[in-house]
């Protein structure tokens, strides 16, 4: 029989745990509807991922048999190695609720987002109390990081992000659960975290392992059994059975030719995942330091530094920090991505870190009251203040104030949480759709055949697929992809949306826009020197990708001239002249040039551009020829940008030496030297180039244009007078002007583009753009023909003859 204390104590247990649960309940709550209210804001959620997904579950719900490493629509449609788990999911989703596409799949990963605060929760309540767990769970719900992963679309991440701590809870628990149910529960978690996500599945089992390896040592130390711990590693082997008929197709996917893309055998992918997703040591080293303060935790609340759970939390926080240097052992992948396997074990240290100094002011409070209530007893009832305060002071009030207090601090301090407010300027970042945008993709689902080909941009070109449900090859970087055979098309996309033709012998690049609109006429560029971007952070992004330099706009090339017996000048900018032909010559790709011609009723102007195999210098003529010879030729100007300061020769020669990429831009003039201006007073300005062609009616100019980059002297820096650095680029021009056409070791392969030889390999059939700037390159090439237009897209059909 209870007594009255007991049944109290019970009594106050209950409701204590009851509104504990209904304080879980309501943070679930907020979480689901935050993310869904983020997702689905502006209609469309945000991000292009989606599009992947998509395409991904439509090649899934197709007639017939299915086969999960075929996507009939992303890139091109062809191999997939996307994990097919959450895909699966929502296949499902959409068959038994009949939601739009995009609904349902935000309303399945704003769930599976909100799971995640549910694990956190009872983690956190099983290594340490509710209290240090409902903070946890809190943190979880606002976790900047969780939110962004919704936000830029990483769907199937989110699952395995909630499915790895609910193994590692199961693994906690396995003395309680029994050993039937853990393997039944932890195989068949673990076989989904299999199924869903390649690089979760190498860190879950990174992780596990490690733990398992580490715990076996140290199972002495820590009081536990042995064989415990070989029972963490059956539900891996039992999970991956589980799946074995998709792993075993999966593999050869990975092994074979897939395995360049990881192993930096496609170097497109290697340099563009190293120029743009290295992890800095400035997080690697704290994290690396921070993962300690758990030994602390656990010698303060436990006893002894080392626990079962500590050594797991530690492992898993330290685990994925070090594969984000995985380029150091010749690995390749997005570093950045393993940040997100680290977010929960800091929150949760994060969590129990407030939890702990909440409790450490709150007996200090404590303390301090008892000594306020010692004073004489005047001094309190004279104070009506502390009689109304005091009775409230009690551990249990101060702890939570001070709890209150440190969360919403870490709003305004730690980046790593995100208020709604902040919540909804991450949502905008990534809001990719709108109306207009889906408006265009309806139509290309109602309006063109199934198996058309498109090509757009990176991010629109996801949901095009995904969407529109029509193969289409998207103008992706390389670093966001990891399947080889996408590496060619995504290549010719950001090609065909940028540029006519280019060319690459891996010391100089040439872009040419053609004649069609004034902009790349043509571009130069360069690929800046790896050796000095350790030193040098301007340089390092540039390693892959090329560095603009010199530029021609046909807008700012003007010619001018005399017709007739009039006296009177005329000017005629290049770009106002009809385009009459464009082509390309290639002589086996080792020497490659680019003619275009314009010509009106007065005159005919002919641009070659030659590139030769490892020649860092580009050929350039100028041709202009009178078509009545009654008109002839006063002056033909080029205005061109300029990259840093304006570094004179010998007459012959002169170039621009940019001290902050430490690169410098030369111009040799071989047939015909002209009136070299800078503009600027300080040598900043556009440079022009003026040729006086002295009444003629036909003329002919030549340059070479080179770029490279050099190593400053020793006494040179940022800090350096103009007039030293000037001083070292006049040295370097004067080092090319006698050999700058003799070729020098470059084993490079030319990198050559056609974009109608490309358009055409690629059998595409539509040409989607977004960047109105480009409209009028693809309105005014034959090749195309515009057949939609609103305010942000336009798709031009490509015409099979021309």
């Amino acid at each position: 029989m209870l007594t009255v204390e007991a049944w109290l104590a019970e009594g106050h247990l209950a409701t204590k745990t009851l509104r504990n649960n209904a304080l879980m309940v309501l943070l679930l709550a907020f979480s689901f509807v935050y993310r869904v209210a983020l997702m689905i804001r502006e209609t469309f959620p945000p991000g292009a991922d989606i599009g992947l997904h998509n395409s991904i579950i439509h090649s899934i719900m197709h007639s017939g048999p299915v086969d999960f490493l075929y996507n009939a629509y992303h890139m091109g449609g062809g191999s997939s190695v996307t994990f097919p788990g959450y895909h699966i999911f929502a296949a499902y989703v959409i068959s038994f609720t009949g939601l739009p596409d995009y609904v349902a799949q935000a309303v399945v990963v704003s769930l599976f987002s909100t799971f995640i605060v549910a694990v956190a929760f009872i983690l956190t309540r099983k290594v340490w109390n509710v209290s240090a767990a409902l903070i946890v769970a809190f943190l979880v719900a606002v976790s900047r990081f969780d939110i962004e992963m919704l936000m830029w679309g990483g769907f199937p991440n989110v699952v395995t992000l909630f499915l790895i701590p609910l193994a590692f809870y199961l693994f906690l628990e396995k003395d309680r659960l029994g050993v039937l149910p853990f393997l039944v529960s932890a195989s068949l978690v673990s076989g989904a975290i299999f199924l869903t996500h390649s690089l979760s599945s190498i860190v879950f089992v990174a992780v596990t392992a490690t733990t398992a390896f580490f715990a076996l040592l140290l199972a002495g130390r820590m009081r536990e059994k042995r064989g415990g711990f070989l029972m963490w590693l059956l539900p891996l082997v039992l999970g991956a059975i589980s799946i074995a008929p998709f792993l075993a197709q999966v593999a050869p996917a990975y092994l074979g030719s897939n395995v360049s893309a990881f192993t930096g055998g496609l170097t497109d992918i290697k340099l563009a995942i190293l120029s743009t997703k290295i992890v800095p040591t400035g997080v690697v080293v704290p994290l690396l330091v921070f993962a300690l303060l758990y030994f602390l935790f656990s010698k303060y609340y436990s006893g002894k530094f080392l626990t079962v759970p500590t050594l797991l939390f530690v492992i898993w926080w330290l685990v994925p920090t070090v594969f984000t240097q995985g380029y150091l052992v010749g690995l390749y992948t997005d570093f950045t991505r393993f940040l997100y396997f680290v977010i929960l074990p800091v929150i949760l240290l994060i969590g129990v870190g407030f939890w702990h100094c909440a409790r450490f002011f709150s007996q200090a409070v404590d303390f301090l009251l008892g000594a306020v209530k010692d004073l004489p007893q005047v001094r309190i009832r004279d104070s009506l203040t502390m009689r109304r305060v005091l009775p409230h002071l009690n551990p249990r009030t101060t702890a939570l104030v001070f709890t209150l207090i440190f969360v919403l601090y870490s709003f305004v301090t730690i980046p790593t949480f995100a208020s709604p407010s902040e919540g909804i300027g991450v949502q905008t970042f990534y809001q990719l759709m709108d109306q207009p945008g889906y408006q265009a993709i309806q139509w290309a689902k109602n309006n063109t055949a199934p198996r058309a080909v498109f090509l757009t941009d990176a991010e629109y070109g996801w949901w095009f697929s995904g969407f529109a449900l029509r193969p289409t090859i998207s103008a992706v970087e390389p670093q966001y992809l990891t399947n080889a055979r996408e590496v060619e098309p995504a290549k010719v996309a950001r090609y065909v949306l940028d540029t006519d033709y280019l060319i690459d012998n891996g010391l100089i690049q040439v872009r040419e826009d053609g004649g069609y609109i004034g902009r790349h006429n043509p571009e130069f560029l360069v690929r800046l020197n790896e050796e000095n971007s350790e030193e040098n952070p301007y340089i390092q992004y540039y390693q892959y990708f090329p560095y603009p330099f010199f530029n021609f706009d046909n807008s700012q090339t003007t010619l001018e001239f005399r017709a007739g017996l009039s006296p009177q000048v005329l000017v005629c900018p290049l770009s106002t002249m009809p385009v009459t032909d464009m082509h390309m010559e290639n002589d086996n790709n080792q020497t490659v040039s680019i003619y275009v011609t314009w010509q009106n009723q007065y005159f005919n102007f002919t641009q070659q551009v030659t590139i030769a195999q490892g020649v860092r210098f580009v050929n350039v003529t100028e041709n202009v020829m009178s078509l009545d010879p009654t008109v002839t030729f006063d002056h033909l100007r080029f205005t061109m940008p300029t990259k840093g300061q304006f570094v004179e020769g010998d007459g012959a020669t002169i170039g621009q030496i940019d001290k902050f990429y430490d690169v410098q831009g030369q111009i040799i003039f071989t047939d015909g030297v002209p009136l070299a201006v800078n503009a600027s007073v300080n040598g900043q300005g556009p440079l022009e180039l003026d040729y006086n062609l002295g009444t003629k009616t036909f003329a002919n100019m030549s340059f070479a244009i080179g770029l490279y980059g050099f190593k400053p002297s020793e006494n040179l820096n940022l800090q350096s007078p103009d007039s030293q650095w000037i001083s070292f680029g006049k040295k370097m021009l004067a080092n090319y002007i006698d050999n700058f056409s003799q070729p020098v070791n470059s084993p490079v392969p030319m990198d050559v583009f056609n974009y109608k030889e490309a358009l055409q390999n690629q059998n595409v059939s539509y040409v989607v753009v977004r960047d109105a700037e480009q409209i009028p390159r693809f309105a005014k090439d034959p090749l195309f023909s515009l057949v939609f237009i609103n305010n942000e897209v336009a798709i031009f059909q490509v015409r099979t003859s021309t």
